[in-house]
């Protein structure tokens, strides 16, 4: 890598220190996370706990050889670091990276910026081991130096002048949490990463790593002892199976958005625009303190006639963000009442629900419940328009599709997955007939030991207006 290339790659990442130091000032030409929010503020009573399900990343660890995981994309930055980083929502190119050893004595590390300790000290959540990383000192020389697998001096942790006699209790907590991490400083976030390894055991390891450009950092920086493995499977194969504390935020955003859509309905009337729907659903979502992601109203493509119209089948698929777990929910709606072939849609779709619920068991792939549900609603009806039915499982958590894919291909293709209890999952029922309408059922449900249960209300495929 050239000596350009390199320090834009640095730089990029580096942030204001704690109370006001000055940072790297860089463009953001590699930030390509997306726009990231946090979303609403989590209520008293939040169970803040680490998320990561532990014993699951020991033993895909175990399985799959490894050291250790390192993560640089938010969603799994957030998964072992319990946190998404100030500077992700400014969009730099490298905000954060979080480390988890295989060795179970070993602590885990989030690598944040020192603008990030603010956040951090106020204590709302349960967080891994803390390094922060500030600005080079003296940087220039460093420069000329050229020498990259040389370490260069951190900038302090703090940098504005302090009024002890004002401070306030929260001030004195931040002052003293970043005392208190201080010693761990890095100059930019690449260096916190290095430093995150040498303490987690992992300067020798082989670690999965979610981005490849971690190993191209470690390499420019002489770190060569270190093999890294690609891992964005890796930890899709983690995060299938939920921790505790994942269940109950799935259980909480299913009912919100199950919530927020329905009483986005009782809104509709005949002539309400998608703009509509889409306002009024993120208002609803924000009320019961979540961040609205998307609805689908009408198809796929929105409302055939611009409009609700009467007697038009309408598909609705919502989801939203809570602590950044995602709900999951649809249903199939119509103004006035159904037509007889809508009726006998909503009776496969019945019974392809009931069938989801009583005979889908943990071992089962999803190709064997796809043909279960499917012939069992393709059996049950009895319209006479030709419609086509199918179900169609996917995992819901920290992403929509949150599942891993086969291995060996260097592009993704699904996997054939087992069912295995405390995964969180759909069972999408979406059928649409151009020229007729479209028609949708989809409740969360987590898998139980002997079963599926649902995580909001599961109750009927049908809403009239």
């Amino acid at each position: 890598m050239e000596r350009r290339d390199f320090f834009s790659l640095m730089a990029t990442g580096a942030g204001a220190s704690l109370l006001g130091a000055a940072g790297l000032g860089a463009p953001e030409a590699r930030a390509n996370w997306g726009m990231v929010a946090p979303g609403p503020v989590p209520p008293a009573g939040f169970d803040g706990r680490l998320l990561v399900n532990k014993a699951r990343a020991y033993e895909v660890m175990e399985r799959e050889g490894l050291d250790g995981i390192v993560a640089l994309n938010p969603v799994n930055v957030f998964y072992l670091g319990n946190y998404i980083a100030y500077e992700l929502q400014k969009l730099r190119a490298i905000p954060s990276f979080a480390v988890m050893p295989r060795d179970p004595k070993q602590p885990s590390f989030l690598v944040v910026a020192g603008s990030d300790l603010f956040f951090l000290a106020n204590g709302d959540r349960e967080y891994p081991e803390i390094i922060p990383y500030t600005s080079p000192v003296e940087i220039e020389k460093y420069l000329e130096k050229a020498d990259w697998s040389a370490e260069p001096q951190a900038a302090p942790v703090g940098g504005a002048p302090v009024l002890e006699s004002g401070l306030q209790p929260k001030e004195r907590q931040w002052q003293s949490f970043g005392q208190r991490v201080a010693s761990r400083r890095a100059a930019t976030p690449e260096w916190g990463l290095v430093r995150a390894l040498e303490l987690a055991g992992l300067s020798r390891g082989k670690v999965a790593v979610d981005d490849m450009r971690i190993a191209d950092v470690l390499r420019s920086l002489g770190r060569t002892s270190v093999t890294c493995v690609p891992g964005d499977n890796t930890f899709r194969k983690i995060r299938l199976i939920k921790s505790e504390v994942e269940l109950k935020h799935m259980r909480a955003v299913a009912r919100i958005n199950q919530d927020a859509c329905m009483a986005m309905l009782k809104q509709v009337r005949r002539g309400t625009t998608k703009d509509q729907i889409d306002q009024t659903f993120m208002m609803e979502a924000a009320k019961r303190g979540a961040k609205a992601m998307w609805i689908a109203s009408g198809t796929i493509g929105g409302l055939t006639q611009g409009k609700v119209v009467e007697g038009e089948p309408m598909m609705f698929d919502a989801v939203c963000q809570r602590n950044f777990y995602h709900g999951d929910f649809g249903r199939t709606v119509v103004l006035g009442g159904p037509s007889k072939d809508l009726q006998a849609c909503m009776n496969s779709l019945r019974v392809g629900s009931a069938t989801v619920l009583e005979k889908v068991r943990p071992g089962m792939k999803y190709s064997q419940l796809r043909q279960l549900v499917g012939d069992a609603m393709t059996k049950a009806y009895t319209g006479g328009i030709p419609i086509r039915f199918g179900a169609g499982p996917h995992s819901v958590g920290l992403q929509h599709t949150d599942q891993p894919y086969r291995d060996g291909i260097p592009f993704v293709v699904s996997d054939d997955l087992t069912l295995e209890e405390n995964m969180t999952l759909t069972v999408d029922l979406p059928t649409s007939l151009l020229g007729w309408g479209a028609i949708h059922c989809e409740d969360l449900l987590v898998v139980t030991k002997t079963g599926l249960e649902p995580l909001a209300t599961a109750d009927g495929p049908l809403v009239v207006l």
